[in-house]
């Protein structure tokens, strides 16, 4: 028999390791369920045979749609009644992603062995995260798993589509930063060299402005290799800093601080908390293990720490409202919805009345960012485009005291 270290979730919402010998994790969980423990989280304290693990290629992350589709093509084949070993058969037939025919005969093989199919897919928390695995083993416990898994499948559609529409209206705008650049860079290293020396040839005093731009593109050619090396080496280690847990926190709370970004970014994250919060409320979860859950796919640590400290008092038996104030971060909207929730017994639909508010509020944001500085990058690129070529004319204006 092994050791395993259990996190757990007690029915009055409190958190708890607890350390069980069993013969197998199924088991062990198994008999923690049988207290009414919400088990989410499960470690083997002893070393156990060897087993066949999958490479490190395997465990790599599938994309968010293809995740989106699986979940589709699940939640059908489970409502048409066939048993589970069946419909990973035919999942992992269908799917022509290697890597996750890879995780579902892995599945297959467990589930096949006895595990529950949640138990199963945590294993691969690197496909299938707690968020995913806690919404299923809540399904299989109330025995509504075709519900659970349609209140994920529609989760995920929303917070794709959410995301879908912040990348578009940014990547335009980004296209077009990008592209003035270059076109800025090429005037200055390769069109303004080439008229200094046709300026130099003709042994003529230049216009002020002239001079001092033929200087400037000067300097720029010959510190142009290490201004990239320069960049790319910052850009490198601000990547590495980032990974940091110092770094990521002081990186997420600049990027919260942002003007104009900041709003949206701060709209983005609190409309995923809210829907995410009221996706595991539906699906029956104790408030602890939901927030755990939560806090670890709001995917701002900055935000995160902010909130886990609400975590105490909600244990301690306080209001969610009053814990979320305290932390001075949560928006009164959030704390307004949330507190009608938890009165009239509706919390987990007002959660999703505040992330569809603040969904239509990014719609506002985007469409107003995106019709504002798509002009502004245009007239910018065209004004320093346009003083370029036209200082480089002057000499040309002044033919009568250039030419001798």
């Amino acid at each position: 028999m092994a050791h395993y270290s259990f996190r757990v979730g007690t029915p009055k919402g409190s958190i708890q390791t607890l350390e069980i010998e069993a013969d197998s994790p199924e088991s062990a969980r198994r008999s923690l369920e049988s207290k009414g423990l919400f088990v989410f989280e499960a470690k083997a304290k002893t070393r156990s045979s060897p087993r066949l693990r999958l490479p490190s290629i395997w465990g790599g992350r599938i994309g968010a749609r293809a995740l989106l589709v699986f979940n589709q093509e699940l939640l059908a084949l489970v409502r048409a009644g066939l048993p589970i070993i069946v419909v990973l058969d035919l999942l992992r037939e269908r799917n022509q992603n290697p890597r996750l025919r890879a995780i579902l005969e892995a599945v297959r093989e467990e589930v096949k062995a006895g595990a529950a199919l949640s138990v199963a897919m945590a294993k691969h928390p690197a496909v299938f995260g707690p968020l995913y695995t806690a919404s299923l083993h809540a399904g299989e416990q109330s025995g509504n798993f075709a519900d659970a898994l349609a209140r994920f499948v529609e989760y995920q559609k929303r917070i794709l589509a959410l995301r879908q529409r912040l990348r578009a209206a940014l990547t335009y705008p980004a296209i077009l930063i990008a592209a003035s650049l270059a076109v800025i860079l090429f005037l200055l290293t390769f069109v303004v060299p080439t008229f200094s020396r046709i300026y130099g040839d003709m042994d003529a005093e230049l216009p002020a402005a002239t001079r001092l731009l033929v200087t400037i593109t000067g300097y720029l050619q010959g510190a142009l290799p290490l201004a990239i090396v320069g960049i790319a080496g910052a850009g490198f280690a601000l990547w590495h800093w980032r990974r940091t847990p110092q770094g990521r926190r002081l990186t997420d709370r600049w990027i919260m601080r942002l003007p104009w970004f900041g709003a949206l970014a701060n709209g983005y994250l609190f409309s995923r908390f809210a829907r995410t919060l009221a996706m595991m409320q539906a699906g029956g979860i104790p408030m602890m293990p939901s927030l755990e859950t939560t806090l670890g796919t709001v995917g701002n640590a900055y935000l995160a720490d902010g909130l886990r400290s609400a975590l105490p008092r909600v244990a301690a038996g306080g209001s969610l409202a009053d814990s979320l104030g305290k932390t001075g971060i949560v928006p009164s909207l959030i704390l307004e919805l949330v507190s009608v929730g938890e009165h009239s017994g509706s919390l987990s639909e007002m959660l999703g009345h505040a992330a569809d508010l603040y969904d239509s509020e990014m719609d506002t944001r985007l469409t107003a960012l995106t019709a504002a500085i798509e002009p502004a990058i245009m007239m910018g690129m065209g004004l320093v485009v346009a003083a370029i070529v036209v200082t480089m004319y002057l000499p040309i204006f002044h033919l009568s005291s250039v030419v001798r």
